[in-house]
């Protein structure tokens, strides 16, 4: 038995993207993207089911086929022959009992499915979500008839391909089947139901149960452990808006919106592409190494110093990247299986994610559903050993985790695959959102602090829930023009950034202004400008202050190895003008330094290095500032520091001047 396929390419838009969810929200169908891009890894793409011809769901262990449209009903009936099927409300059922079979008898159903359409091609297929434990799928006996829903797959009539590589509807036809004269009405699936609507611990509860997977991991049961934990809050926007919220905000590898019927959407922005395979090709990026991006460049470039530095998070991703290469070995040609990148960081809109890439080559009787199963409830979602992790999770876990660290999966007609693990995402029913959370645990994990970073996962996309963004701005804006300026080049080769850096602290500029600034330059030039300038404020930068410093007596001393491009940590005094910004980061350009204890008389020091250079010194009664640094140097940018520290210097120099001179 054969269903022939025919297949049709359309033009597509943006708009058409946008219909896609708008609709979602309405009628069951799946979205899988992914919205980022990096070469040889992530491909900026997003693949839609419309019109889904079919919906099968496993709900405990009975399977249930639901038709949805004439040609559903059509693909029924052809397939009501190959399984002893009852008919209940317009769907096709039938309970498994235990099985010897290996895997579960649901995946020979299928697999039989998918093999009856003809010319196969990847488009054409299933799509939608396993939960959990769908490894369990790996025996016939092991599948409990509790009702839980461990699978929702569509089969479509049409699929939108969306990206950076053009947009396109495929349409598919199947002319050989015959199509009711009536229309038939669509059948249902079991609609889903919330189990709770509140949170599954109280404030504490969390930190509790880690605090014991703790013990098992002191005690060597385990390398690591995942465990996580449930929040229930009520939606205050439509569904749709909040994925594109989170679509343009908060980009990922593992982007996906399913309306899974029976009333249940579920929606996400995941880092973890659990695996996928073209004719060719088993690939994955297991991720394992987490922290947060900074609030600037700088901010960023220090934390991720921190992950790369973190002995325990390279053990942790190669505990995982090990698991991960161990089931690839399982579907791959023997010798095949490498590491094309490891700990590769990958910069995300809020995160910073350590992440490997492994490929292996695909054995040819390898089909879509062995390496889907073979690589089902990875140790980035579980722990190491996976089996004794499982356990552990039964055990410290409040309740089922349902589609979290599940996939949702693109299973090909053609044996292709594309499974995304299902993490930070919400579960929508009736008006009420499930946010689970969690994190990988090791033997020196703190209890208190992986509870509060649960809460802080899930409050990121409550926030969207609720009409929000999950991010906060990275940088405050820059000051609106303040103060007015004489800026005197003396030559400074960065002289237009020198500039640009004013501009942004709040500065504008004027031949008459009463304040002067004197910008870098060299030593020589500074001093033959300095004598020719008449009292009054006046801020001196890099260099130039030096010169001036050197002019009242200071005695500087000079460096063993100029020092270009370097940076040092700089604390302010707690009686000076900068006492607000407290510890910052300075970018030094310079061949000498000036110790505190050789400052000219008059002059205090305002900000000082770890090695006691004077940063940053003022003379009160001469109205004078010396910032003895580049404040526009990338080396100065962490946090805005430099900007900040010329802003608080000009406000000082213009205390008590008249309005119209600054």
């Amino acid at each position: 038995m054969a269903i022939r396929v025919e297949r049709s390419e359309s033009p597509a838009s943006v708009g058409d993207a946008r219909m896609m969810i708008e609709r979602l929200e309405r009628e069951p169908g799946a979205w899988l993207g992914c919205d980022v891009s990096v070469e040889g890894l992530y491909r900026r793409e997003a693949i839609a089911c419309a019109d889904p011809a079919l919906a099968f769901y496993l709900d405990g262990n009975t399977l249930r086929i639901v038709p949805r449209t004439p040609t559903g009903h059509a693909i029924a009936a052809s397939i009501e022959p190959l399984h002893a099927f009852e008919r209940r409300e317009g769907r096709l059922e039938i309970g498994f009992g235990n099985s010897a079979s290996v895997p579960h008898p649901v995946i020979a159903f299928l697999r039989r499915f998918l093999a009856l359409f003809a010319p196969a091609c990847s488009e054409l297929g299933l799509y939608g979500a396993f939960a959990f434990d769908f490894y369990r799928l790996e025996s016939g006996d092991a599948i409990p008839q509790d009702g839980r829903r461990r699978m929702a797959l569509f089969f479509p009539e049409r699929v939108l391909i969306t990206g950076d590589a053009g947009h396109r509807w495929i349409t598919f036809r199947f002319p050989d089947l015959v199509l009711s004269s009536s229309t038939p009405v669509p059948a249902e699936p079991t609609p889903a139901r919330l189990e709770s609507r509140t949170d599954d611990h109280p404030p504490g509860g969390h930190a509790a149960a880690v605090a014991r997977g703790v013990e098992r991991l002191a005690r060597g049961e385990l390398a690591s452990l995942v465990l996580s934990q449930t929040f229930r809050r009520p939606v205050q926007t439509s569904l749709g808006a909040a994925f594109a919220t989170l679509r343009a905000a908060n980009p990922y590898p593992a982007m996906f919106f399913l309306n899974l019927g029976g009333g249940e959407t579920v929606f996400g922005a995941s880092p973890d592409l659990q695996v996928r395979a073209d004719a060719t090709w088993v690939e994955t990026a297991p991720v394992c190494g987490t922290v947060r991006r900074g609030l600037d460049p700088l901010d960023d470039y220090a934390q991720a110093r921190e992950l790369f530095n973190s002995e325990v998070d390279e053990a942790s991703l190669a505990v995982c990247g090990d698991s991960d290469r161990n089931d690839k070995a399982k579907v791959c040609v023997p010798g095949s299986v490498e590491l094309v990148s490891r700990r590769r960081l990958h910069f995300f809109s809020t995160i910073i994610h350590a992440i490997d890439h492994n490929r292996g080559r695909r054995r040819a009787d390898a089909d879509a559903f062995d390496i889907l199963l073979a690589h089902s409830t990875p140790a980035t979602v579980t722990g190491m050993p996976k089996r004794t992790a499982v356990a552990a999770i039964e055990a410290l876990e409040p309740g089922w985790r349902g589609w979290y660290a599940g996939a949702a999966v693109r299973i090909g007609c053609d044996r292709s695959l594309e499974a995304l693990t299902m993490l930070r995402f919400a579960r929508v029913i009736d008006g009420w959102a499930e946010v689970r959370t969690g994190g990988s645990l090791l033997a020196d994990s703190d209890p208190q602090r992986e509870e509060a970073e649960t809460r802080l996962k899930a409050e990121s996309l409550f926030r969207v829930l609720a009409g929000g963004s999950p991010t906060s701005l990275r940088s405050a804006p820059d000051t609106p023009p303040t103060h007015t300026v004489r800026l005197i080049d003396i030559g400074d080769p960065l002289g237009p950034l020198a500039r640009e850096a004013l501009v942004r602290a709040g500065t504008l500029f004027a031949d008459d202004a009463g304040i002067s600034v004197l910008g870098d330059g060299t030593t020589e030039s500074a001093r033959a400008t300095l004598a020719g300038l008449v009292d009054g404020p006046l801020l001196a930068i890099n260099n130039a202050g030096l010169a001036l410093l050197e002019n009242e007596g200071a005695e500087a001393e000079r460096l063993p190895r100029a020092q270009f491009a370097r940076s040092i940590e700089a604390h302010a005094t707690e009686s000076g003008f900068l006492s607000e910004i407290g510890t910052f980061t300075a970018g030094i350009y310079s061949d000498r330094r000036l110790l505190a204890d050789r400052l000219p008389s008059g002059w205090i020091a305002i900000a000082l290095g770890t090695d006691r250079r004077v940063l940053v010194a003022a003379h009160p009664g001469q109205r004078r500032c010396a910032i003895l640094f580049r404040a526009d140097s990338a080396l100065s940018s962490r946090h805005d520091a430099g900007i900040r520290v010329l802003a608080a210097a000009l406000a000082w120099l213009a205390h008590d001047l008249p309005r119209r001179a600054t």
